[in-house]
């Protein structure tokens, strides 16, 4: 049954929204259900009604922000392979060969150091995790401890924005798309890693699926409505790709479903193995015949602003 939502759609405006799914908090499994509708205009997916701080603030606990703890010796080697994948990426793509970059939510700044020592750019951070930031900054990295339309950045100063898995975190996506593109110089590049709804992995898993993360998640970006969105802001044709194997998350996703379905051992054995080394490595490798399949649970959008 179609309804009214109780607040406008971020990217069109229209109010009517059909039901999609009830969603639980996945990750910290503490009490609460969530509506995810459905934009009958764009197809934009989004919580209503949209849950304020308070309501929030709960499901971050220090305990979510994973990137604060100590990795291991094996998995800071592993998570350096892929952040030097995803340095590498940028790079490729980017139509300068030296110049500045932001990266919005940048936590702890791991792919910040990474891109600066790779790539000799000047880098700045924007995180309003306070324990993030200082993290960030002991590695001898500039960060903007604000919100993005607080951080009196200058117009077409930069040449490259990055938001790795942030976007769905905010609750007013759309505006931030025009900021960034504001910010970019002609010719700059919007980089986006968010989970992509219209995937294969989504429909299998459905609300077990690790991409909606209710309530943490407030929208959800079917790749169709990202890349229409992004040509409406004004960015040109936009590539996409995947950075990164995602292979986890196909895992803690199954983990879920197992645990809808009563096997709740099993899948505390599955998801609590993914957080291991060894773990990340197997699942590395079994992931592999599943994304050759095309069931992927996230895409990278690469944007230019005309020149």
């Amino acid at each position: 049954m179609n309804a009214l939502a109780t607040s406008p759609c971020n990217f069109c405006s229209h109010r009517q929204v059909e039901p999609f799914l009830a969603l639980s908090d996945l990750r910290l499994n503490l009490k609460g259900s969530w509506n995810l509708v459905r934009c009958e205009n764009c197809g934009l997916l989004f919580l209503d009604p949209q849950p304020g701080w308070e309501e929030l603030s709960a499901h971050y606990p220090k305990e979510y922000h994973a990137y604060l703890r100590k990795d291991s010796k094996m998995t800071s080697i592993l998570r350096g392979f892929g952040l030097r994948n995803r340095v590498k990426s940028v790079i490729c793509k980017a139509s300068t060969q030296k110049g500045t970059l932001l990266d919005v939510g940048c936590a702890t700044g791991d792919f910040l150091f990474a891109f600066q020592a790779l790539s000799g750019w000047d880098v700045t951070g924007q995180e309003i995790v306070p324990e993030a930031a200082a993290a960030a900054r002991a590695k001898g990295l500039t960060i903007i401890e604000k919100n993005l339309e607080d951080a009196n950045l200058s117009d077409g100063s930069l040449d490259v924005i990055t938001l790795w898995d942030v976007l769905e975190h905010m609750p007013n996506p759309a505006g931030t798309l025009q900021i960034c593109y504001a910010l970019l110089k002609p010719g700059g590049m919007l980089v986006l890693k968010c989970p992509d709804p219209a995937g294969r992995e989504a429909s299998m898993f459905r609300e077990s699926w690790i991409g909606y993360e209710a309530p943490q998640h407030l929208f959800g970006f079917p790749k169709p409505v990202l890349l229409n969105k992004l040509k409406e802001t004004g960015f040109g044709p936009t590539q996409t790709g995947q950075t990164g194997s995602d292979c986890l998350a196909f895992f803690v996703s199954f983990g879920h479903w197992l645990n809808r379905r009563g096997r709740i051992h099993l899948s505390k054995f599955i998801i609590s193995a993914t957080h291991k080394p060894l773990g990340r490595i197997i699942a590395g490798i079994l992931a592999r015949p599943i994304r050759w399949l095309g069931i992927r649970s996230s895409c990278t959008y690469y944007c230019q602003k005309p020149r």
